[in-house]
């Protein structure tokens, strides 16, 4: 008989207890680890422990027969792998076979057993086996690309913050979660002062240096659950989560100040770049995520009206509806 370069763990099943003997060394000469077990109950007990890559089992077994276990095991098959299921019987009617087929079974070997013949289906087995593990591995590479390219799909590729995609998909549970739970929230729209200039004057890959630059001093300003998203362009949008307008205007100087102390040198009269924040809290009079995103660009065209870098809050009723300042 050959010897197996790369074992198998078989578990062997059978109520007859010369046969798991003479099973278990003839596995052992073919390179095999084995396990035995007197019925299928001890066999299903064993497997959950430690899953076996090959069941070789007795039809008939008290407590648990070998058709009801190569059911459980197949009811079982998942992250573990895969189990080849061989069923053994004395038996050799075509019935038999169909419904241990129908069961799940991977093969069917009459008794007495030829060593010769079972290494071959052993041999056939591992390659069944190593396929499966295979294709396991493949999927959860898959499954892991998918999550990274999520991911990566839903972060803005200069700043390295949340850009519009992932901005849209939180906006939309906020928005439930706020119907639902009356829970606080305040949206803050950033603005880079005079950075169509900065552009203009120092060309874009120093814009881009800025947008990292600034990017990178707001995310280290806001709170861990603070969400930040490129809005578009020079804009930022960050959703503070239980948070009042009051509370919300004390994040944002915070952040203001993060952004001036980078004294980030510019041709505009402020000497080093700055930001314009408008702020509006989700209020009941906000019917949509819109009319809610919309005061706060209506205050930030107040804080750059009014002179920029600066924190302004939703203004009263109307000004939300005048146009943009230019930036």
């Amino acid at each position: 008989m050959m010897r197996e370069a790369n074992g198998l763990d078989v578990l062997v099943v059978d109520d007859d207890a010369a046969t798991r003997s003479g099973l278990q060394k003839a596995l052992a000469l073919l390179g095999h680890r084995c396990r035995t077990a007197s019925d299928g109950q001890e066999a299903w007990e064993l497997h959950r422990a430690q899953h076996a890559d090959v069941i070789l089992s007795d039809w008939c077994m008290p407590r648990v027969d070998g058709v009801e276990l190569c059911r459980r095991v197949r009811s079982g098959d998942g992250e573990a792998g895969y189990t080849y299921f061989i069923l053994m019987t004395s038996r050799d009617d075509k019935d038999h076979y169909i419904r241990g087929m129908e069961a799940g079974a991977d093969d069917y070997h009459g008794k007495p057993i030829d060593l010769d013949e079972l290494a071959a289906r052993l041999v056939s087995a591992g390659r069944v086996v190593a396929l499966h593990r295979r294709l396991a591995e493949t999927l959860l590479l898959l499954r892991r690309d998918s999550r990274r390219s999520f991911h990566v799909a839903r972060i803005d590729a200069l700043t390295g913050v949340a850009n519009r995609l992932r901005m849209d998909e939180d906006l939309d549970v906020i928005w439930s979660q706020a119907q639902r739970y009356r829970h606080a929230y305040s949206a803050a729209l950033i603005d880079i002062d005079w950075f169509k200039r900065y552009n203009d004057e120092r060309g874009h890959l120093a814009g881009d240096d800025v947008l990292r630059r600034v990017a990178h001093a707001v995310r280290r300003s806001l709170r861990q659950g603070d969400g930040l998203y490129r809005y578009g362009g020079e804009e930022f949008l960050v959703i503070l989560p239980e948070q009042t307008l009051s509370e919300a205007v004390h994040a944002m100087e915070r952040v203001r100040e993060a952004v001036a102390s980078l004294g980030i040198d510019t041709p505009a009269e402020s000497g080093v770049v700055t930001i314009s924040v408008g702020i509006a809290e989700l209020g009941v009079e906000d019917e949509s995520l819109d009319r809610w995103l919309r005061r706060a660009d209506a205050a930030l065209f107040a804080a750059k009206a009014g002179g920029r870098n600066r924190v302004c809050t939703d203004p009263p009723g109307g000004a939300e509806d005048q146009q943009r300042a230019s930036a």
